[in-house]
């Protein structure tokens, strides 16, 4: 079955006493060893469905309810790694200074923008009696309840610690939308005038020859062989290499290499076309790291770039 999360992704839930993002770029345990076993059973990208505990911490309004959704790294950190001072100073006035300090880091955040309760998602994962130990422990969603999870409508959030959101990503959406590739974007080659007349453009795909972990910010784990990668639409593969690695310093090690580049294509409309396919088909084999960039196996990624019309080896 099909449920339109990327392969390789997972869903777990979790129970908390809200869902806080500004000030706490994390998710924490207070036991370590709990931390531990929870992350034995993470990947690198997977997310967490965090829904409101049903006790008396939790504002009655959010109790039983989803909440958001964090999308984590397996690496262990404490909770100060990643908490703003106001968020620590809350902790401390609240009582809970040395709770949640084994903590694992969040990259991205989406806020739940609809009431749903937990168990019209979670229905075969949750159990009300089990509670304390899905608080501790999580479960993880089959998949009839990913599909669920993915009709949420949510938000992007800002989070400590990473970049603002840019506002055009901060739209309600269903879940399952912000974890599809995106679209490729009209726009234009350089500097355009009233006489500019479209011209041939090519598809090309670039891959980060280099620490791609690094680079994007992920663990490497052992035998993942996964790269970082670029596809788009340019009138000048040359030129858009430049590019590409205008902002890296000469004295790094990675550098950015077109790997394969297509036919020349009437015009940057037909081009588009072909690059929107892309990242149709890409969608389930690889992760969206987003714009126009992507990251998994490049072999897979070259193999779908050869079924494309108008690829050219040479």
């Amino acid at each position: 079955m099909r449920t339109g999360l990327p392969e390789g992704k997972r869903i777990r839930i979790r129970s908390f006493y809200g869902f806080g993002s500004e000030d706490d770029g994390y998710v924490g345990w207070t036991q370590e060893n709990a931390r531990n076993a929870y992350l034995r059973k993470l990947n690198d990208g997977d997310l967490i469905m965090i829904y409101g505990a049903s006790t008396a911490e939790t504002e009655k309004s959010l109790r039983s309810y989803v909440l958001g959704f964090p999308e984590v790294d397996a690496t262990p950190i404490r909770d100060f790694e990643k908490a703003s001072e106001e968020g620590l100073a809350r902790k401390r006035s609240a009582g809970w200074a040395e709770k949640w300090t084994y903590a694992i880091p969040v990259r991205r955040a989406w806020r739940a923008e609809e009431k749903m309760m937990i168990s019209r998602i979670a229905f075969n994962s949750y159990r009300p009696e089990a509670g304390q130990a899905l608080a501790v422990h999580g479960a993880d969603l089959d998949e009839d309840e990913i599909a669920q999870a993915l009709k949420i409508r949510v938000s992007e959030v800002n989070l400590f610690g990473e970049p603002p959101i840019e506002e055009s990503k901060a739209a309600v959406v269903p879940f399952a939308k912000v974890l599809e590739p995106s679209r490729a974007f009209p726009g234009s080659f350089g500097e355009r005038t009233s006489v500019y007349e479209d011209g041939e453009a090519y598809l090309y795909l670039a891959v980060f020859d280099g620490d791609g972990h690094s680079f994007v910010g992920k663990k490497r784990t052992f035998g993942d062989k996964s790269v970082a990668m670029n596809i788009g639409v340019t009138n000048s593969p040359k030129r858009r290499h430049a590019e590409l690695n205008a902002g890296i310093p000469p004295a790094a090690s990675g550098r950015w290499s077109i790997r394969a580049t297509s036919q020349p294509f009437p015009c940057k409309k037909a081009a588009e076309d072909i690059e929107a396919q892309f990242k149709r088909e890409s969608h389930g084999r690889l992760e969206s790291l987003g714009g126009e960039f992507f990251w998994g196996l490049l072999d897979g990624a070259e193999a779908l770039c050869w079924t494309l019309p108008g690829m050219s080896r040479f």
